[in-house]
């Protein structure tokens, strides 16, 4: 019999403590991190519901959760970090949900829970959250008509954000006259026509800062796809508007100079630069009473027309903004912060940003003060001032998250694992390693488990079939894709794969549009975000990849024209920075189509699509007239349990299998598995 401990974290102690458990209860965990039979999806360890004892112990552990008028409760609305040990070796780390509790004659008698691996814990992380809700900071640029030329025509390498060529505006065309024709220098590409990208690899950093975690994986199991030209050269299209306008970019007011008066309620702290409601004002002094508290922001411009607004945040979520104001030179204006009149401390804090469209150089002033009246009517205040010196803000800046396009976190992430055919895993729920399924099944070793089998008897099943598995993007509006769809009878880069099996058809849908883009001449290419009346639209997200990204794409003998400016006439240029579906590297170009598709910068077909490169192996295997099911139970000591990875290839008698999923009971080491014949080339 196998000692099982499983720990929870304490919340007050942050040290793990131990449950006490049913001596006879059943504890099973299954393991599996991509199941053909739903081949969409990444998975993650989780155990079945099971029960344990409503002890001394474990009522101090769950807080007593049957009882809810106790302030001080074990939440249910959270799960709870824990781990799993095997006589005392670690097996899985993960978090514990509280089902139920079980009452009999009004004591509490157990407790359910659940076990969840690591990867649902990363989705919980991700709460909800959208794009836009990631601090960008690290990341945002200066922003000006000569940066994006310079970005568009003159950079030979690429940048961490970049400009494509996408019109959202108007139908540039090469040579047709009018308006929109891009030859005539009266009517070039202007710079603010152009939304930003910027690199995948960035929004993942974006994603470790906002919920401090590693997805580069570890020295063990490093993340080396994340690493890889496929994936450091794609970009995400930032635009989440039909056309694009500058946006304001907030600056932190910072203080230098504080008093404090506790008689006002509020207190300033220099080093959070906060303002914190968390004294309570005195309700009398002698004969007066307290009667109300307020705060108020003072900002005296020091420069005539700039705009700007003032934003204030409350316990880190934006409380109040104002209208967007223009400045007049040593005339100061106010803005309430708060007034209350509620004496007590609330705990909350206050933050106030400036936001700027170009450097404004300004004085700023935190007003903090109550008031106290007698019957009367007499007053008797008191107050603070929080100080600045004159600061300004800098040069005008892009905030990319202002940009990002509406989806949430959780579905872009796993848009991006299902895009590259991806894994992603962890075994302490911060540094986690994503990987190709391929790269993750290469790096696992080979071992034998025949002799751990119960009997000689094996079921071997036959493989799940699809007679069809479709590999999608979101339709798109452009014109571009409009036209290929009434052509070709299917969305451009979509791939309906036949198997030529019974059964049903499968889809794997990523959350993305794939933009087809114009070639216009001589492989001067241009996406559209218009629709064929030529109204401007949202796309849904878009990732692209930078064709070339150590030099510019140059034309043999065409020149379009591009502006730095919003008018007058734009400069010659017979090279650009080419954006689209294809990534030359070392040589080979990759697609991000799922199917083979004729290139729209070179004309010649690329093969390296999606679905070869990251697909057709694992499916290959799959749906391979060997392929077969083998189902087996073995008892593995603790030794083998704890050290059982997910891309180990099975060796069973004579034959290779890779783990389709595997249920474990923990108490007894009995494992059932359901493993697939590898027939892949080692």
């Amino acid at each position: 019999m196998i000692v099982v401990g499983i720990y929870i974290k304490n919340l007050s102690t942050l040290k793990y403590d131990r449950v006490e458990l049913f001596n006879d209860e059943k504890i099973s965990v299954t393991s599996s991190i991509q199941n053909i039979n739903d081949i969409g999806k990444t998975y993650s360890d989780f155990s079945q519901t099971f029960t344990v004892p409503a002890t001394k112990n474990n009522n101090k552990i769950f807080k007593h959760w049957y009882e809810n008028s106790l302030d001080t409760q074990f939440t249910t609305l959270t799960k709870a970090d824990a781990y799993i040990e095997l006589d005392t070796i670690s097996f899985r780390t993960g978090k514990i949900q509280l089902e139920n509790c079980d009452i009999n004659n009004g004591k509490a008698q157990s407790y359910s829970i659940t076990f969840i691996g690591n990867l649902g814990n990363l989705k919980d992380k991700f709460a909800g959250l959208f794009l836009k809700d990631l601090d960008s900071t690290n990341y945002d640029i200066l922003y000006s008509g000569t940066i994006v030329k310079d970005k568009v025509v003159t950079t030979a390498a690429s940048d961490d954000v970049m400009f494509p060529l996408i019109s959202s505006n108007r139908y540039w065309n090469y040579g047709g006259g009018g308006d929109d024709d891009i030859t005539v220098n009266s009517h070039p590409i202007r710079y603010n026509e152009l939304f930003p990208a910027v690199r995948l690899k960035k929004i993942f950093n974006m994603i470790e800062d906002k919920f401090n975690v590693n997805l580069q994986g570890t020295t063990e199991n490093p993340s080396s796809f994340l690493t890889n030209a496929r994936f450091t050269n794609a970009y995400l299209y930032l635009k989440n508007s039909e056309s694009f306008s500058q946006k304001e970019y907030l600056h932190k007011i910072l203080f230098d100079d504080t008093g404090e008066v506790s008689e006002t309620g509020y207190s300033f702290n220099l080093t959070t630069q906060r303002l914190n409601n968390n004294f309570t004002a005195p309700l009398s002094y002698t004969s007066y009473i307290f009667f109300e508290k307020y705060a108020d922001i003072i900002i005296t411009p020091q420069v005539n027309s700039k705009l700007y607004n003032i934003h204030v945040f409350k316990n880190g979520n934006l409380y109040f903004k104002s209208e967007t104001i223009t400045s007049v030179a040593s005339v100061p204006v106010s803005f309430t912060i708060e007034s209350t009149g509620n004496r007590f401390a609330s705990g909350d804090y206050f933050e106030v940003y400036i936001g700027s469209f170009e450097a404004l150089s300004y004085d700023a002033r935190i007003q903090v003060g109550s008031v106290y009246e007698n019957i009367s009517g007499d007053i008797i205040p008191y107050s603070f001032n929080v100080d600045t010196n004159i600061s300004s803000t800098p040069n005008t800046k892009l905030q990319l998250s202002n940009y990002m396009p509406e989806i949430k976190i959780e579905d872009f992430f796993s848009g991006v694992l299902k895009m590259f055919n991806l894994t992603c895993f962890s075994s302490d729920g911060i540094n986690y390693t994503i990987d190709t399924l391929e790269n993750f099944y290469t790096t696992g070793n080979i071992i034998g488990l025949t002799k751990y089998i119960k009997t000689d008897t094996t079921n071997l099943t036959r493989v799940k079939s699809y007679k069809k598995i479709n590999f999608l993007y979101e339709k798109s509006e452009s014109l571009v894709n409009v036209g290929f769809l009434s052509a070709n009878n299917i969305e451009y880069g979509n791939l309906l794969y036949n198997t030529n099996n019974d059964g049903e058809e499968y889809s794997i849908k990523l959350p993305f549009e794939d933009l087809n883009f114009n070639n216009l001449k001589d492989k001067l290419q241009v996406g559209y975000a218009l629709k064929t009346d030529l109204q401007k639209y949202i796309p849904k997200p878009i990732i692209l990849y930078d064709y070339n990204p150590a030099s510019l794409t140059a034309l043999t003998a065409t020149t379009f024209h591009f502006s730095n400016a919003i008018s007058g006439n734009g400069t010659a240029h017979t090279s650009y920075k080419a954006f689209g579906q294809e990534l030359l590297t070392g040589g080979v170009t990759y697609s991000l189509n799922f199917t083979e598709q004729q290139s729209t910068l070179t004309n010649e077909v690329v093969n390296n699509s999606l679905y070869k490169i990251y697909y057709s192996n694992y499916i290959g295997n799959i749906f391979n007239f060997r392929a077969r099911l083998i189902k087996f139970s073995a008892i593995l000591s603790v030794s083998v349990l704890t050290s059982l990875k997910l891309n180990n290839r099975v060796i069973i008698r004579d034959k290779r299998y890779i783990i389709n999923s595997f249920k474990t009971d923990l108490t007894t080491g009995e494992a059932s598995f359901e493993l697939l014949t590898d027939l892949r080339t080692l």
